[in-house]
């Protein structure tokens, strides 16, 4: 019986990049400041031979759900407010340059909260990924698989977080072996190397980390690829993100039509958004449905199974800091007198 829903990607068209068969760490929670709180009505009634049965990954994911979504009605929101305020005055052919200027800050302000106000569950393309933190896709010049996997050979040598690691490059190398050695490279700074729906080379890390990542990644070649001797920074590039108020210029009649068609298509992108977000909800309530409808044994073994997979997630201790204040002072003698009660 399910009791988590999938992370979604509302951008059609967009490219999905796969795994290449190496483990990926397990989610951490989100953080719960800064993020709205979640609906009142999102637990269901205790209608049902079981009741109300808890589910922490179910909990999360509809709690980041539900900050996303007020996170993006109010994108809308802000966004309808400018759209009607260009329009108006490219209709009255007479420009207040103050207001609208004062409009598009406004908006990039709410956009940099973005991460915060969504729980971190909505990324730069405005894409719902619950269970996991948003990620931040970027290049790395001089990273491409036709430049890796051909041409003379050469040893590459990456620093990152501290840990070097060597990577021999061309000459016959497989595409196999390049993801392994840089995903080996970019792990400890929580990166990772993928291939796109084209069989090119993507690269993402969370975004939490991502100022962390630049200059923090360095590369010394052979000089076929990349220089000798001292190791320089790898430059990366962040993809673009869906929204980019700064770019919208109100000083004339020609850059205010501009900046409307590109609110326009903002307002499609997020209502496309706002619709992935009531799916991911309905499917949320969907499964505490159907899991206040287990059985005892049934839902006990779910409940272990999460409860396993929380407690043993990478190195992070925070689940089990928050878990032993908790279980302090509960000795096997008072488990059993309780559920002697039954």
């Amino acid at each position: 019986m399910p009791t988590t829903f999938s992370s979604i990607n509302p951008a059609g068209g967009e490219s999905r990049w796969r795994k290449d068969g190496a483990a990926v760490a397990p989610a951490a929670a989100f953080a719960q400041t800064g993020g709205r709180a979640a609906l009142a009505g999102a637990q269901p009634s205790q209608a049902g031979p079981s009741g109300w049965r808890y589910s922490t990954q179910l909990n999360e994911q509809l709690s980041a759900a539900q900050c996303a979504q007020g996170f993006v009605d109010d994108m809308l929101r802000q966004l309808q407010d400018f759209k009607d305020n260009l329009s108006r005055q490219l209709t009255q052919r007479r420009l207040d340059g103050a207001s609208l200027s004062a409009q598009r800050d406004a908006l990039g302000q709410a956009w940099q909260s973005r991460r915060a106000d969504s729980a971190g569950s909505l990324d730069s393309q405005l894409r719902l990924t619950l269970g996991a933190p948003a990620r931040q896709n970027f290049t790395a010049r001089g990273l491409d698989l036709d430049s890796l996997t051909s041409g003379p050979a050469e040893t590459l040598s990456f620093t990152a977080g501290g840990v070097a690691t060597a990577l021999r490059v061309g000459d016959g190398v497989t595409r196999e072996q390049i993801l392994r050695g840089l995903n080996q490279a970019l792990g400890p700074v929580g990166a990772r190397c993928e291939l796109d729906d084209h069989g090119r080379l993507g690269f993402s890390s969370g975004e939490k980390d991502w100022a962390q990542l630049q200059g923090g990644l360095t590369v010394r070649g052979g000089g076929v690829r990349f220089p000798g001797g001292v190791p320089q920074p790898l430059a990366l590039e962040a993809e673009a993100p869906a929204l980019d108020a700064a770019r919208w210029q109100v000083d004339d009649h020609a850059q205010v039509r501009l900046a409307l068609q590109d609110v326009l298509r903002s307002i499609a992108r997020l209502q496309q958004t706002r619709a992935s977000i009531d799916s991911a909800i309905a499917e949320a309530r969907r499964s505490i449905s159907q899991l206040s409808r287990s059985d005892e044994q049934s839902w006990a073994s779910a409940f272990v199974g999460d409860f396993n997979a929380r407690l043993n997630q990478s190195a992070d201790f925070g689940h089990l800091q928050q878990l032993v204040p908790a279980l302090l002072g509960i000795s096997r003698y008072r488990v059993v007198a309780l559920l002697s009660l039954r």
